[in-house]
């Protein structure tokens, strides 16, 4: 069964990046895509946490820092042989973009 490699990118004011991925298990049709796409803030951002991935930031937090991370659905997701590294399936992070009805800073994770 092919898994699909999701890129997601955390970037600071400063414009500092911290590149994060992870593999789900399943693959994500184009209805599947266009949900997760909606339920992006300004159709690209995004709080890792609230959907049950991982975010990966910098070490020390600085005034520049946020909680928002960047998706692009159309180029981010990759079809892949790897094994999942999150206990997620596609169907279930594509339940969960489609369950957050806004995106709380203030939530774990946040800052």
């Amino acid at each position: 069964m092919k898994n699909t490699k999701i890129n997601y990118l955390y970037r600071d004011a400063d414009n500092y990046k911290m590149h994060n991925e992870v593999v789900v298990e399943g693959q994500f049709t184009p209805k599947m895509k266009e949900t997760i796409k909606n339920a992006l803030d300004c159709g690209e951002y995004f709080i890792p946490s609230q959907v049950g991935l991982p975010e990966k930031k910098f070490e020390t937090v600085t005034e520049s820092d946020h909680c928002y991370f960047e998706l692009d659905v159309d180029n981010d997701f990759v079809e892949t042989n790897e094994e999942p590294t999150v206990e997620l399936t596609a169907e279930e992070l594509t339940n969960a973009f489609a369950n957050v009805t806004y995106w709380d800073c203030d939530k774990e994770g946040g800052l």
